[in-house]
């Protein structure tokens, strides 16, 4: 197995109860989350904030995820992977429950901050759980995707059905969702926390983002983050401006997740092409889908179509690349590459929602400022089609110590 830490590995029963509880938790983590993501840009609309300050209150969920993911690998040397999922599902369900008590700002900044740190210690800490139990990185987290995926086809439609009666009533339901996850979370399995690593000189010391695997892994999920951005803010505020009732938009958020969970069911034979291959294919449908969505919302067709491509490469990113970055290093290096490159991913998440923000200030509307971000988010394909290969370079084992992984987090 993929280092489990311990001396005594778990046995293959015992493996597989663990993969039932960790998928149970992640598919009703996700729908509980997936929830949320539409309620709140509604939430704050319905509250009578302005749409500008719409983005701003999303990001702000980004910063604390960018923060939380910034201790995440040298805490994984001292706590045990399972702590910061049980975490997670708590403060899920203590953000939904305050924006079901209030929409006033500071309800939403308070909320967004507690589910910012609940997506990144339950994401990366879900993917560093499952890759040591397999000894198949790609198929580890293809599963958990394609759970993941299974959540956000339902939570959206979910969230449009009882979001059309409350939206109160919906974040409700997303919160007990989130403390229905805090059951099969105390059961996983308890690895040992990560061996410390010791320091290398010269090249060997180089920061495990700039690692050559690593780095295209965090390309790779700074444009899924980025993309997530966007769809989580401002486009259902864009389609319901465009006359869709608050069911369609429901239904075109599902739409977009379920192309995202056949983008992470198809990675294996993506990645296959070769990781440059996968990422500007990936980086372009997510971009360019999302660019047509947001211009061109009516007929609902077109943003149907557009979103189905789009969510299609963000699936391609957001599995190919933790498995990119878990097999350019060493087994006791895994959790501090998947936590780098999650703070990439929480990084775009904060500015592609803060640059549409500022946009929307400069162009005719939120429509055409989310086009030019969607654009701008497939500009780093250019960089795979006109690009060389580069050439291959075996995984780095253990290198640097729990100093460097502080270094990492402060460069990332």
């Amino acid at each position: 197995m993929c280092g489990d830490g311990s001396a005594t590995p778990p046995d293959r029963a015992r493996l597989r109860r663990d993969q039932w509880f960790s998928q149970s938790a992640s598919i009703s983590f996700s729908v509980g989350q997936s929830m949320a993501a539409v309620a709140v840009p509604l939430l704050a609309v319905q509250a009578g904030h302005p749409i500008e300050a719409v983005g701003l209150i999303v990001a702000v969920s980004a910063i604390s995820q960018t923060v939380a993911r910034l201790g995440m690998g040298s805490l994984m040397s001292r706590i045990p992977t399972k702590f910061f999922i049980i975490a997670a599902t708590l403060l899920l369900a203590a953000s939904c429950f305050t924006l079901a008590l209030s929409s006033a700002l500071w309800a939403l900044i308070v909320a967004q901050l507690l589910q910012g740190v609940a997506r990144a210690y339950f994401w990366t800490g879900s993917q560093t759980h499952v890759l040591r139990a397999s000894d198949s990185a790609l198929r580890a987290l293809s599963r958990l995707n394609v759970v993941q995926g299974v959540g956000q086809l339902v939570g959206p439609a979910l969230a449009g059905l009882i979001g059309a009666w409350s939206l109160q009533a919906s974040l409700v339901g997303a919160g007990a969702l989130g403390m229905l996850a805090v059951a099969p979370s105390l059961l996983l399995i308890s690895f040992a926390p990560f061996a410390f690593t010791r320091r290398r000189d010269g090249a060997g010391r180089r920061q495990i983002w700039r690692r050559p695997g690593v780095s295209k892994a965090a390309s790779m999920t700074a444009v899924a983050g980025a993309w997530r951005g966007i769809l989580n803010s401002y486009l259902p505020v864009i389609l319901t401006a465009a006359g869709h009732a608050i069911p369609a938009v429901g239904a075109l958020v599902t739409l977009t997740n379920l192309a995202s969970l056949v983008g992470s069911a198809i990675s294996r034979p993506v990645q296959a092409l070769g990781s440059r291959v996968a990422n500007a294919l990936g980086t372009t449908a997510a971009g360019i889908g999302l660019a047509v969505a947001a211009l061109s919302p009516a007929p609902i067709w077109i943003p149907a179509a557009a979103l189905g491509v789009s969510g299609l490469g963000a699936g391609i990113l957001q599995t190919v690349g933790p498995a990119l970055a878990a097999d350019s290093v060493g087994a006791e290096e895994r959790g501090r590459a998947i936590a780098s490159i999650g703070t990439f991913r929480s990084v775009s998440l904060l500015f592609s929602p803060v640059i549409t923000a500022g946009l929307v200030l400069v162009v005719p509307s939120a429509a055409v400022a989310c086009g030019v971000a969607g654009i701008i988010i497939s500009t780093p394909a250019l960089a795979e089609f006109i690009g060389r290969p580069s050439a291959a370079e075996p995984p780095r084992g253990n290198q640097e110590d729990e100093e460097d992984a502080e270094d990492d987090s402060a460069a990332a």
